[in-house]
């Protein structure tokens, strides 16, 4: 390949981010507490399953449905 394709691929791809952040930059800022919500509220429901199945496995442990010989 040429050396000068080369560096004009190389700046494409450097004034595509450019222009992706200045296109993006501003919606990234409006979602950031968007994101940060709703990754506390999974957190939290991770931790209430987490609970649940745990419950359940002593619940299963202390009731067996059979028998072990």
């Amino acid at each position: 390949m040429d050396e000068d394709y080369l560096v004009k691929l190389e700046n494409c791809k450097t004034t595509l981010v450019d222009v992706s952040e200045k296109a993006l930059g501003p919606v990234k800022e409006a979602i950031l507490p968007l994101q940060s919500k709703e990754a506390a509220y999974i957190k939290d429901r991770l931790r209430k399953f987490e609970i649940k199945v745990a419950e359940f496995r002593q619940d299963f442990q202390a009731n067996l449905p059979y028998n072990i010989q």
